[in-house]
């Protein structure tokens, strides 16, 4: 099996699964799967219907029109029109940030 490049893994929802029926030893397996797929498509469903959807703990998912603009082919330098487009943005949850250990930026004052 190939190294990936970074030493971060990821966890796959299955694992998620198992976590949260191991947490709640009353609930199926198969009825956490059903529920948290449910979670999943309804955020889906409300950031695709431009809502702002706040997850308590975790962040803030939102999606922004990005207007058409301008750019230039890097090859050929030729100028370019990129049309108009959709980009989905998260703010991550201050308190994530601090349970991850995120430093925050300092501000520099300028002499």
């Amino acid at each position: 099996m190939a190294k990936s490049k970074s030493s971060i893994s990821t966890v796959p929802t299955s694992v998620i699964i198992a976590d949260v029926s191991a947490r709640f030893e009353q609930l199926p397996k198969k009825i956490t799967k059903e529920v948290i797929s449910a979670f999943l498509e309804a955020i889906e469903d409300n950031v695709a219907g431009g809502h702002k959807v706040r997850i308590d703990k975790v962040g803030i998912l939102t999606c922004k029109d990005r207007a058409a603009r301008k750019g230039r082919n890097p090859q050929t330098g030729e100028e370019i029109k990129i049309p108009a487009s959709k980009k989905i943005s998260f703010r991550v949850a201050k308190s994530l940030k601090e349970r991850v250990g995120v430093a925050k930026k300092s501000a520099v004052k300028k002499k």
